[in-house]
């Protein structure tokens, strides 16, 4: 702080001397909005943790690092360079480009005793207006309902694709130049990965795009009804039937794309019939004698190794190099954490949007959810942030509604170096425990509390709460 930029009284600036440094650690480390600061020369110097809810990076990874370097073509408008020039407090509504975020950021020059810029401190928050304001009138209440309908209106998913990784982005730069194309595309990738989500953006980037979307799980039907799915029937073709036939999804999906999923589970007989599609571009319904016409793209996906149903005989190989012309894998989650923030603000946002709410993460629960491994990749990030969503009755989803499986991935820290993230979060958990077991004193009632096996809060209780059960 430039003291001579103030008319404080010498009383009052020996006060400010003689606060304790804890005292404004403490203030910055836990104040609800980013506190950032860089020098005139754009070198960070604090961020405090804030900085992991808005772009899951931890203080220890902006600190030091040049501000230009880091945020460069992430920041819509960038601020900070106008505010050193112009050399005045800039108010801008930023949007941060990886996770969409709109918010509000105060951007204030601070001189030194020549009257040179010294550094520039960043106050962030989201805009004022999206939040659930406890403390307002009746009408200011009123006009927030109306803002939430209107951002209801306006805001609609068209599409789940979110990723910011380079592999990602290369796949989707990739299946932009095949959409428009008319191969095959067969895409591989562990289960929840996206597969069926990266299907139906290859239809909506083709030229088929205004036409038929079909799409059909190959392992969730029997082989008895998925011949009929796929291929129809002719009229009282077998026992029950219905006597005008039935259409079926290939036929359904005339001038458009036929999704595929889980294509390795295809029994032979119905893979040597779909040959004859993609090479002839006809098919004959079941029990009839009729020979149709159609005009489809193909595109498949399998999260099984194809290959080696190839060689095991249990897939047939001229269909394999038939659907394997354009073939992408999709990574698994662990293997591109940069979407990981993405796509927690992605559906949160969304069930924001679903629920009339506007819940966000603290910064613990990002840090967390960023080193979680996440064995069901995208599908089980999804399905997390809507437990989470309901769980949280207040505005702020904590470590407390964390499911014990997610708690239990946390490492234990391998040293005692205070900032390394293990030891953070080794005392967040630690916190967590010491404070549900002030207010239940057992492992019952803790487990209760928590959500946990008695085992388990037994197990905590004893590896965090030593010193609180020797006092009593």
């Amino acid at each position: 702080m430039n003291k001579a930029s103030f008319n404080h009284s010498p009383e009052y600036l020996e006060y400010l001397a003689n606060l304790d440094k804890d005292f404004y650690i403490d203030i910055l480390e836990n104040s609800h909005n980013e506190v950032y600061v860089t020098n005139k020369e754009g070198k960070i110097i604090y961020v405090n943790p804030n900085s992991i809810r808005n772009y899951g990076l931890k203080p220890e990874d902006l600190i030091g690092k040049n501000n230009y370097d880091i945020w460069r073509g992430k920041w819509n408008p960038p601020v900070i360079q106008r505010c050193i020039e112009e050399r005045r407090t800039i108010f801008a509504e930023q949007n941060y480009l990886i996770t969409g975020k709109d918010i509000t950021t105060i951007v204030t020059p601070i001189f030194d005793d020549e009257s040179e810029i010294k550094y520039v401190l960043c106050i962030v928050q989201e805009a004022v207006k999206e939040y659930d304001i406890s403390y307002k009138n009746i009408n200011a209440e009123a006009f927030e309902k109306k803002q939430i309908r209107e951002t209801k209106k306006k805001r609609k998913f068209k599409s789940e694709i979110i990723g910011y990784s380079y592999d990602f982005c290369k796949i989707l730069v990739r299946m932009q130049r095949v959409a428009h194309s008319e191969v095959p595309v067969m895409i591989l990738g562990e289960s929840g990965t996206g597969k069926s989500l990266l299907a139906e953006y290859i239809h909506e980037n083709s030229n088929r795009k205004d036409n038929p979307f079909i799409m059909i799980n190959c392992a969730a039907i029997p082989e008895t009804l998925l011949e009929s799915e796929l291929f129809g029937y002719a009229p009282y073709a077998f026992t029950g039937a219905n006597p005008k036939g039935k259409t079926g999804l290939i036929e359904m999906a005339d001038s458009g794309t036929l999704f595929l999923d889980e294509i390795g589970d295809l029994a032979p007989s119905l893979q040597a019939k779909l040959l004859d599609v993609l090479e002839n571009k006809r098919f004959i319904p079941v029990g009839g004698n009729e020979i149709r016409s159609v005009d489809i793209r193909i595109i498949t996906a399998t999260n099984r190794k194809i290959e080696n149903l190839v060689k095991e005989k249990k897939f047939r190989e001229d269909l394999y190099w038939r659907i394997n012309i354009s073939t992408t894998t999709i990574p698994p989650l662990r293997d591109r954490r940069d979407d990981i923030l993405p796509l927690l603000s992605f559906y949160l946002n969304k069930n924001n949007i679903k629920y009339g709410k506007k819940k966000d993460f603290s910064p613990n629960v990002i840090g967390i959810l960023l080193e979680y491994p996440w064995p069901g990749n995208v599908r089980q990030l999804k399905n997390l942030v809507e437990l989470l969503f309901i769980m949280a009755s207040g505005n702020t989803i904590g470590v407390n509604h964390l499911p014990e499986f997610i708690l239990d991935e946390i490492e234990e820290p391998q040293g005692i170096n205070p900032n390394s993230y293990e030891y953070i979060i080794d005392s967040v958990k630690k916190s967590v425990i010491r404070d549900f077991y002030k207010k239940h004193p057992t492992s019952r009632e803790l487990g209760v509390a928590l959500g946990l096996s008695q085992t388990k809060a037994n197990r905590l209780i004893n590896q965090y709460c030593g010193d609180i059960i020797n006092a009593d």
